[in-house]
């Protein structure tokens, strides 16, 4: 699909200069830039089983435990999260 974005000046000789270092057509730089930042930015949904027990406000402790390390799992990366813009 096609369309225009319209780009400032001093936005576009970045861009530019971009290109000419890495060897990639303008469009394919900014179509990577647009999927990385979706990648990075885009809502994270919980895990099914986190969802599951959370489900249940007062889950029994004789139940499945929880595994903590899910927690962990369903974080976005510390230093991935310092790179947003």
């Amino acid at each position: 699909m096609n369309f225009s974005v319209h780009i400032d000046e001093e936005t576009l000789a970045r861009v530019q200069a971009a290109v000419a270092r890495v060897g990639m057509t303008r469009n394919r730089l900014i179509v990577t830039a647009v999927q990385e930042w979706l990648t990075r930015n885009e809502a994270r949904d919980w895990p099914d089983n986190l969802k599951a027990h959370f489900a249940n406000p007062a889950p029994s402790l004789m139940d499945q435990t929880l595994d903590v390390q899910q927690w962990r799992d369903a974080l976005p990366d510390a230093a991935a999260a310092e790179r947003r813009w």
